[in-house]
């Protein structure tokens, strides 16, 4: 794994702390787990899919494939291949 999505991960796990005002969640969830499965709403996934716009500096692709959407490691698999 390359620095850029070791750094890309953190920051996504920065964002979640932020959104939520604890690391309690993102402390605890692993890259590859499902963040649905592990307990966010759908409403909390759409306010990480927005802080990730600003904070990555692109917009999200009406045709994403959903499956991009799922852990914080295909997030940032997502985000490192934009770049």
């Amino acid at each position: 794994m390359s620095d850029g999505v070791l750094e890309v991960r953190q920051r996504i796990r920065g964002l979640l702390v932020d959104l939520f005002g604890s690391d309690h969640f993102a402390g605890s969830v692993p890259d590859t787990v499902s963040l649905r499965q592990a307990g966010l709403s759908s409403t909390a996934l759409v306010s990480l899919l927005v802080a990730m716009e600003d904070a990555f500096g692109f917009e999200w692709d009406e045709d994403v494939r959903p499956e991009s959407l799922r852990s914080i490691e295909s997030l940032a698999d997502h985000v490192v291949s934009l770049r």
